[in-house]
């Protein structure tokens, strides 16, 4: 499992509602879990803050199917404690949606027709929305601050991913040398492994390139290719054969190149293994990563009881922070009506009978 929060938030409801649900809200493979879109909406159209809502993704490879519905409700309702610790659920809002569109499976016949009926769910994907505002004040509230929230968050990712046995991303032997998720697409392969392209074909992208994604994942099959070719030795190397293929280096992180094309209105961000700033192509060596592996495996005890200390260190701190923001923010008191109520006939409301509750036979 992966947590990715999305950098957008500024605009009106409508917006993730309709990606989640459709326009029509009839998205297919979408399904409603938790919360109400009609009232999400309106909070986050209601929202007088800059940000105002916060969106993202539990992202899985395991199948939908593979999970109960208790299982992703427990997942759901743990991430909701991991970000809201210290907050009533009255306090915040927060909608999920299940998604099971990528990379469905299905079984084809002798002529490789897809048969009908085969097609299983694919992965699962539990997508969620959060109006940035705390519902008994209406302060701004802010679910998701990378640099206070990262850790912890990414310690509950380790445990869930643990306690259910789920892919690691973390396991140096699935490490991306680039983004898997650019358009959903799969993972780029080098030409001589059955690739659907061709390197005429990737340099005729690259020089006139029909639309961002298609850029991207023609440089990033190239750049496996190089790495292939033992082309590529370190990011001095990788930036170097960037401006090979006529893409203009505009910025380098830790994590990331970003890239100009004179074609694209926008720069290019580039993301995985290859554009980190620690990037070493000797690490990318089969046998390297397999004793990366077996390392990663021997340290399994002692990152479980890290990640759970890291987690609840996390919590506390949170928790604080919560309940010094919003200390003064009670809870409504219960209406009490003081008013007798009267029957249509205007005669006196009569309180119902009590009776005992009949308890089951077993």
């Amino acid at each position: 499992m992966l947590v990715k929060f999305f950098r957008h938030g500024a605009g009106s409801g409508a917006g993730p509602l309709n990606y989640l649900l459709g326009s029509d809200r009839q998205r297919a493979d979408a399904k409603l879990l938790y919360g109400d879109p009609v009232m999400t909406e309106q909070l986050i159209n209601a929202n007088p803050f800059k940000q105002k809502y916060k969106s993202g993704v539990l992202s899985f490879t395991e199948q939908s199917d593979q999970f109960t519905d208790e299982q992703k409700m427990d997942i759901m309702q743990r991430f909701e404690e991991t970000l809201f610790t210290g907050l009533e659920p009255d306090q915040y809002d927060i909608l999920w949606i299940e998604h099971s569109d990528k990379d469905k499976k299905y079984e084809v016949d002798q002529d490789g027709e897809k048969i009908e009926g085969s097609e299983t769910g694919g992965r699962l994907e539990l997508n969620f929305v959060i109006p940035c505002q705390e519902l008994r004040s209406g302060k701004s509230l802010q679910p998701f601050y990378a640099r206070s929230d990262l850790i912890r968050v990414d310690a509950f990712k380790n445990i869930i991913n643990q306690e259910y046995g789920l892919t690691d991303p973390n396991e140096p032997e699935r490490k991306r040398l680039t983004n898997p998720y650019v358009n959903n697409a799969p993972r780029p392969t080098p030409y001589d492994k059955k690739s659907k392209s061709t390197k005429e074909e990737d340099d005729e992208i690259i020089a006139n390139p029909p639309n961002t994604n298609a850029l991207k994942e023609a440089i990033d099959r190239k750049m496996l290719q190089s790495l292939t070719d033992d082309e590529l030795k370190d990011r001095k190397s990788v930036i170097k054969f960037l401006g090979h293929l006529g893409l203009e280096i505009e910025r380098a992180t830790k994590s990331s190149i970003s890239v100009s094309h004179p074609a694209m209105k926008r720069n290019i961000r580039l993301k995985g293994a290859f554009y980190k700033e620690d990037f070493r192509a000797a690490n990318h060596q089969p046998r390297i990563i397999e004793e990366l592996q077996q390392r990663y495996a021997r340290t399994i005890e002692s990152r479980e009881s890290k990640d759970l200390i890291t987690w609840r260190k996390g919590m506390e701190i949170k928790k604080e922070y919560h309940q010094a923001l919003y200390v003064d923010i009670k809870a409504p008191e219960p209406l009490e009506l003081g008013i007798q109520a009267v029957l249509s006939n205007n005669k006196p409301y009569a309180e119902p009978v009590k009776t005992e509750t009949p308890t089951l036979k077993h």
